[in-house]
């Protein structure tokens, strides 16, 4: 069955800007046309542009994007593409671990600074010159 890109938009909750994005990048294939140009997208799109979302989600780029779509196409036999895959997983994973540890970084610092605040209250209502 072949969708719209309207009905593909609305379904990934993306724009058609965002959609022909991602098709100029080659995170999704080249759709097919209708005979008046129209794109037409299959069910295995919506599959695909669920898995780009969440990973720009958590901030991967479109090369780390790239590498674990390419790994789930890219190679002429099951034993590659598993292996293919297994790697492009573990590199997203080594970098999901290291986006937690920035984040735990940037939660303990702004604690840092709540407690800062915190311990000098009460503040008193005076104006700042500038």
């Amino acid at each position: 069955m072949s969708l719209p890109i309207g009905e593909v938009a609305r379904r990934s909750v993306l724009s058609h800007d965002a959609l022909r994005y991602d098709e100029r990048e080659g995170l999704l294939p080249v759709p097919e046309r209708t005979a008046g140009g129209a794109r037409r997208y299959d069910e295995s799109a919506l599959d695909q542009l669920r898995v780009i979302s969440a990973l720009r989600a958590v901030g991967f780029s479109l090369d780390q994007v790239r590498t674990l779509l390419a790994a789930k196409s890219g190679t002429s036999t099951v034993r590659a593409r598993m292996e293919a895959a297994r790697a492009a997983l573990d590199e997203l994973d080594a970098a999901l671990d290291e986006k937690e540890r920035a984040l735990g970084e940037a939660r303990a610092q702004l604690r840092s600074w709540r407690e800062e605040l915190d311990a000098g209250e009460p503040w008193p209502d005076t104006p700042l010159s500038c």
